[in-house]
């Protein structure tokens, strides 16, 4: 039975096949120069899979009226028909046949007709490059080739910090391997050709504590000497002060750099989680006029800058959207970004509210991945699914959907595999059922001849629900090792516990989520059962794509964090007063090392090495900790 992901709008096929031999391309004149213009060559692209000897394949293609993307396709024994909408409908089309060919044995087409559609515009991902992680060029190439085949056409590279080259200031960031000038027009060249716009992305009001933490900038910051969040602890300086007119200047330095080297015409200046504005030099103004006048104030001279430079801001919406009445003092040029990652949560009073605040706004789900070392797949189902549905449902212009890095960015590029597949599926159908997806993955990325290898994955990032925490945005096994709950004894465990139940608590909240019981209920024995039945799951797994031995060793090496986790939180909450607590403590230290070193490995094969000694900092400190308590009495 043959298959086309995305799953299309009408696909009928016969038991007829046709030699797929040489292509002969014929295009229509103007599908041809939007072809030239995006660098695309689909008699290239073809000939990567049509070559059957001693055979030709004719392959005809002229433009039709609809949404971009769009095709019609006719494969018969005269050859290929096409229709399409532009250059990307074409595109998409190529990358169906080649589909299509993979599960034609003998080099030969089945006989079909198709007709599809995408069901919203913008169908994107978000990788987080500004998390002390910052991938090679061959893996951003190979992610870009796997966006496009999936008809991915929106993509953004998260910057904060010193990720990006930034020439002027190379001298506060030594150590530091960021993306070039000349790398990132060459990524957005790369891109284009598949027909996804690469949109710049920098961060510029908060997330700035890279920057704020240099004496040189120390001064533009809200609060320079930090704040208290949420009443729970200290933070340094993240904000930067929005009417110090150096906070403008630098924001203008850093975007001038990143622009010159684009040619999209949009980018994302995030203005998320500002947490302490207001709170600090300008508390006086807040409090008379409210916090939001001087966000306000800051996105109208942020906005007035874009104009300029011929470009429509993108922006984070947890600040605008606090308040319907908000809607109004937003410039309707800008795209708002609205960001929830549970499952659990909905998007749709959100997008109502955009909708009728005549807004034009993407909804932008999680991979899940991040805080959860292998991923939460099941949630992360339930939210791209959520957020596809009610884009389609309220009008909005697509879904974004983000692969973060928080705090060292430790999970592997294969736990956010399942989510990229589940986000190009659902962004281009509105509704549609994970079987594609698992498809996919089986027959495309991990190419397993047994089909076993996307139930392993899904079930590798599922291991949080053994958790049986009610925490959100993140795992226990994770937070647990993670240098936001940083301890030092076991009595600042058990304060960092109580805090990282009250945080979620606080997100439930925020995100109207039912409320469940502030405790943590983990079976470690049946947790050790699961992991136990994932590992062998993996070890007779087939997985027989290139690069087949670096997935298998990340989704080994992310197993052995996450019993890691388990058992460090097992040892500390149950065995404190045992006998075993010692033991168990030097086998942590242990464990770790071992990890760490795979873990370096892995790091190379895919990723620049700038960023790592910081990423893994609180590793090396949990294996001092666990050392120092194997020997105290």
């Amino acid at each position: 039975m043959y298959q086309i992901f995305p799953t299309p709008r009408h696909f009928t096929v016969t038991d007829e096949l046709v030699p797929a031999g040489l292509p002969v391309v014929c295009l229509e004149p103007a599908l041809l120069d939007a072809c030239r213009a995006a660098g695309y060559d689909p008699q290239a692209n073809l000939a990567e899979f049509l070559t059957l000897p001693g055979f030709g394949l004719s392959v005809t293609a002229n433009l039709m009226d609809g949404v971009s993307g769009a095709f019609e396709m006719e494969i018969r024994q005269d050859g290929v028909h096409i229709s399409c909408t532009d250059g990307a409908g074409l595109y998409y089309a190529v990358e169906a046949i080649r589909q299509l060919a993979v599960q034609t044995p003998g080099g030969y087409l089945p006989i079909c007709t198709v007709q599809d559609a995408p069901a919203l515009e913008v169908r994107g991902i978000m990788l987080d490059i500004g998390r002390d992680k910052i991938p090679q060029m061959q893996t951003l190439y190979t992610l870009i080739d796997l966006f496009g085949r999936m008809r991915i056409n929106h993509l953004q590279l998260y910057m904060e910090g010193f990720c990006f080259d930034y020439p002027q200031y190379r001298y506060l960031f030594s150590d530091e391997t960021p993306l070039t000038a000349e790398e990132f027009r060459s990524l957005s060249a790369y891109a284009r050709a598949r027909f996804i716009d690469l949109v710049p992305n920098q961060n510029v009001l908060g997330h700035m504590e890279k920057w704020l933490e240099r004496p040189q900038f120390r001064h533009l910051a809200e609060c320079e000497d930090g704040y208290i969040f949420n009443n729970l602890f200290w933070r340094p300086p993240m904000t930067l002060d929005v009417y110090d007119p150096g906070s403008i200047a630098l924001a203008g330095e850093l975007l001038d750099t990143l622009l010159a080297n684009s040619d999209s015409d949009y980018v994302n200046l995030n203005l998320d989680e500002p947490f302490e504005m207001g709170m600090g030099k300008n508390k006086a103004v807040a409090d008379r006029d409210g916090r939001l006048k001087l966000y306000f104030d800051y996105v109208d001279k942020l906005n007035a800058y874009c104009r300029a430079k011929g470009k429509k801001m993108m922006m984070w919406g947890d600040e605008v959207l606090a308040d319907p009445a908000n809607a109004a003092r937003l410039p309707h040029d800008v795209t708002l970004l609205d960001w929830i990652y549970e499952g659990d949560a909905k998007f749709e009073d959100h997008a109502r509210q955009m909708q009728q605040g005549g807004l034009r706004y993407c909804l932008c789900p999680g991979s899940s991945s991040w805080g959860a070392l292998t991923g939460r797949n099941d949630n992360m189902l339930a939210n791209i699914a959520d957020a596809a549905a009610n884009a389609v449902k309220y009008g909005g212009a697509g879904i974004i959907t983000t692969d973060w890095g928080d705090l060292g960015h430790w999970q592997y590029l294969s736990a956010s595999y399942p989510a990229f597949v589940c986000a190009a599926l659902y962004a281009w159908c509105g509704i549609a059922s994970r079987d594609a997806a698992e498809w996919y993955c089986n027959t495309f990325i991990y190419q397993s001849s047994d089909g076993s290898a996307f139930r392993t994955a899904w079930d590798l990032g599922n291991y949080y629900k053994l958790e049986r925490a009610p925490l959100y945005n993140t795992t226990l096994c994770f937070a647990v090792m993670s240098s936001k709950y940083y301890f030092d004894s076991i009595e600042e465990f058990d304060q960092k516990m109580e805090r990282l139940l009250t945080l979620s608590a606080n997100i439930a909240r925020t995100n109207h989520i039912p409320a469940k019981p502030a405790r943590i209920e983990m079976d470690y024995d049946e947790m050790t059962a699961y992991l136990d039945r994932v590992e062998q799951e993996l070890h007779a797994a087939q997985f027989d794509c290139p690069g087949n031995l670096l997935l298998r060793e990340e989704m080994e090496n992310g197993l052995r964090m996450v019993r890691y986790g388990a058992k460090l939180y097992y040892t500390l909450r149950t065995l404190r007063s045992t006998p075993a607590y010692r033991e168990n403590m030097a086998q942590l230290a242990d464990e770790l090392n071992a990890i760490l070193k795979v873990h370096y490995k892995l790091w190379c094969a895919r990723n620049r090495i700038g960023g790592f000694s910081r990423s893994i900092a609180h590793m090396q400190h949990l294996i001092d900790f666990c050392t120092r308590q194997s020997r105290e009495s």
